[in-house]
């Protein structure tokens, strides 16, 4: 798990994805399909107007509508050059977004590790749904969607990395195990868990509320922000190219990461390595 890329190997793999992230645009200016930069490439933009020196994937948001509107639009127009790997694509694909995968490339992080998706060197889509207004059925509709992503990682790997180290580890590592051996031995489908996230993650999807959210983050708010926020969005620089972000992007950052333009130390510096 410390293992990191040599930097020119990881400069290559971030231009590889730039070349995907400038069809992905082309797609998305052509087809009228808003999308934002968000997480760590959303800092990326502020910091260093472009990749964090050490981060090599590429975080896209879109509301769901737009998520989907650019999945059938690849799908039927760029399917000879990208693959489009999700949940409605494979219903064993370990989580709830969407890769935009380079067709002819392999490409698998450490995290993967155990799962049979045919992985490659891609950006990664995040479908944004409305949050609840309402504190009760909030809270009902975060705790829902929390169970049910938690189920959807225990149903794919029993053994999944785990960010934690000591006694806490083992312990949260041997129920792990047990939870992923019990939902394979009562054949609870992979398809049977997809379908009550997204019951869950839509329901307020029919009428438009003040936040959206991002819900299988490390928590279901933890990329939550409000639409007032977000639009309009605003162009910003990303390596060679022009990209959407928040047009709150500064205050969206703070909330989620603090003090982002402070540089963590070295030992935090980390990366998907493969």
């Amino acid at each position: 798990m410390n293992d990191q890329y040599d930097a020119h190997t990881l400069r290559k793999l971030q231009l590889a994805q730039c070349c995907i992230l400038e069809d992905f645009i082309r797609i998305c200016d052509e087809n009228d399909i808003k999308y934002f930069i968000f997480a760590g490439c959303g800092i990326g933009v502020e910091r260093h107007g472009g990749f964090i020196p050490w981060d090599d994937d590429i975080d896209i948001g879109m509301l769901r509508a737009d998520y989907e509107k650019f999945r059938e639009i690849a799908k039927k127009d760029y399917s000879e050059k990208y693959q489009i790997l999700e949940i409605s694509e494979d219903p064993e694909f370990p989580f709830f977004n969407m890769e935009f995968k380079r067709r002819g490339t392999r490409n698998v992080p450490v995290i993967f590790k155990g799962n049979d998706t045919d992985m490659g060197i891609d950006v990664a889509l995040y479908p944004f749904d409305n949050v609840a207004d309402d504190p009760k059925k909030r809270k009902r509709q975060l705790r829902s969607v929390f169970v049910w992503h938690k189920l959807k990682i225990l149903r794919e790997f029993g053994h999944p990395v785990l960010f934690i180290t000591g006694f806490k580890r083992k312990v949260v590592s041997a129920i792990c195990v047990i939870a992923h051996a019990f939902l394979k031995l009562f054949h609870v489908s992979h398809a049977f868990i997809n379908r009550h996230y997204l019951k869950s993650a839509l329901k307020y999807n029919v009428t438009e509320t003040e936040w959206v959210s991002c819900f299988f983050d490390t928590t279901p708010m933890g990329s939550a922000i409000k639409r007032s926020e977000l639009f309009p969005l605003v162009d910003k620089k990303f390596e060679y190219l022009t990209v959407k972000v928040p047009n709150k992007n500064h205050e969206y950052l703070t909330r989620c990461f603090g003090d982002y333009m402070q540089l963590p130390p070295p030992e935090k510096r980390k990366n998907h390595f493969p």
